[in-house]
């Protein structure tokens, strides 16, 4: 696959993650159901905040995120009068932060980083620390990887003082070559 290519990939694969329609947050590209385990869970009502700690496990059919620590924060719930009865994680997650070893893998692809924080209101997603893309054969490592994903737009930033490093495995040219 080509450098452009796979960046093109790797965006791909975080827009079809992360949302299927705007102002929704999703996992799976299907959406669905959510599933969930976690040694904690700690839900606080005024700031429509869920916080789940301990060997967290997200499932939303093909897709899997994993953290130490997950904080999920909900808006107000839409629909009328019932706006403002809310219960444990009702209304749409405006913002989701991972923390502590985060892995996010889908079939063939998979992202891994110390933190990500995923704004629904700005539809990015930022994973942070130590960042590994890889997609098939191909890795791409960093410091930050952030996704903008109406825009499409996927930007690698090395540690400062260090360079991206990344690594492209070519289909389609076992012989070599220069296919720029």
């Amino acid at each position: 696959m080509r450098p452009v290519a796979f960046l093109i990939a790797a965006g791909a694969f975080f827009v079809a993650a992360l949302t299927a329609a705007p102002a929704h947050a999703q996992l799976s590209e299907n959406g669905g159901p959510v599933s969930y385990s976690a040694d904690n869970l700690e839900y606080f009502d005024g700031e429509r905040r869920l916080v789940l700690t301990g060997d967290v496990d997200i499932v939303q059919n093909d897709a899997r995120l994993r953290a130490d620590r997950i904080t999920m924060f909900f808006s107000q719930s839409g629909g009328g009068q019932s706006a403002g009865q809310g219960g444990l994680g009702s209304g749409d997650i405006e913002r989701m932060i991972a923390e502590g070893e985060v892995y996010y893998v889908r079939p063939a692809q998979s992202a891994r980083g110390n933190r990500a924080v995923y704004e629904v209101a700005q539809d990015a997603v930022t994973f942070t620390g130590n960042v590994v893309v890889a997609s098939d054969e191909n890795v791409i490592r960093g410091e930050t990887l952030v996704l903008q994903i109406g825009n499409r737009r996927t930007t690698i930033r090395p540690t400062p003082g260090q360079r991206v490093r990344g690594v492209f495995v070519p289909r389609d040219n076992p012989q070599g070559g220069s296919g720029n």
